[in-house]
């Protein structure tokens, strides 16, 4: 097990060593770690841009 904090709101949290994201910290440490809660927080805007309607753009014959 692998002791990270989150760069967010700064709780520990482990994870197994076998796994992608523990491989991924070991071998490039810049990387940053965020916990499933401030993860789930910053998607929720992307999602909600993503169910919006298609933004149509109408060209207007005045040049």
């Amino acid at each position: 097990m692998r002791e990270v904090q989150c760069i967010i709101c700064d709780t520990k949290v482990l994870i197994d060593e076998n796994t992608v994201e523990a491989k991924r910290l070991r071998n490039n440490p810049i990387r940053t770690f965020m916990c499933d809660d401030c993860k789930s927080r910053l998607d929720r805007p992307k999602q909600r841009l993503n169910k919006r309607q298609p933004f149509n753009f109408i060209k207007s014959e005045e040049l």
